[in-house]
């Protein structure tokens, strides 16, 4: 009698697993690029980069103490804070729970201390081949004498934002702008990853123009 039991017991115990099992709810890798991150109200908006929705923009709930970001080998602790424009990432997203806070972000293996920033007046831009030149007034946060500097940026997916909004928009860039840039220094190269538009939008004919799209 007592081995009939402990079957029993058994049967119902292993039938219970797979009910279980089938409520795990499923963990989607979103991949997109960074449009802006806004740590106080707890949110950020990537650009898709995968279908459904590829170059659709989306916003994510995401805090300090919930989130995690990491870089893809997992060997630097990262943080919201070290989120900027234009980064690559990967969002875990629960399906069906898309609104609620990101649990894991996987990001490019830069710290914020790894961007810098230049300011100063737009000198020439070159759409096509992805060139840049500035004539430089500040340097993190340092006065700069007028230099000339050269930077590289993706024509395809540059984040451009006019001042005083965060939200990416479809602006126009040309000489004599002022503009903010973050960029990185790799290969003795610096690559641009978001501009910032100081001087009202102008309309006449560019060099280069960007776009996103809205929800």
């Amino acid at each position: 009698m007592k081995i009939q039991s402990f079957a029993i017991t058994a049967m119902i115990l292993c039938a219970g697993m797979p009910v279980y099992a089938s409520g795990i709810p499923t963990v989607s890798q979103v991949p997109g690029r960074v449009m802006w991150v806004d740590v106080k109200l707890g949110q950020m908006q990537i650009k898709l980069e995968r279908d459904p929705g590829m170059g659709e923009t989306k916003d994510y709930r995401i805090t300090r103490y919930e989130t995690r970001v990491k870089d893809p080998s997992d060997k630097k602790f990262l943080t919201i804070d070290d989120l900027r424009p234009g980064e690559n990432v990967t969002l875990d997203v629960i399906d069906g729970q898309e609104d609620k806070i990101i649990e894991k972000i996987v990001a490019e293996s830069l710290e914020a201390s790894d961007f810098q920033e230049a300011s100063g007046q737009l000198q020439a831009i070159d759409g096509s081949a992805g060139t840049l030149t500035l004539q430089e007034k500040m340097r993190n946060g340092v006065e700069e004498q007028n230099n000339l500097s050269y930077f590289l940026f993706d024509p395809q997916t540059i984040v451009v934002l006019q001042s005083p909004s965060i939200q990416p928009v479809a602006v126009v860039l040309k000489p004599g702008d002022q503009v903010q840039i973050q960029f990185v220094l790799r290969d003795g190269k610096q690559e641009i990853y978001s501009i910032t538009l100081y001087s009202p939008q102008h309309t006449t004919t560019t060099t280069v123009t960007t776009t996103t799209s809205t929800q």
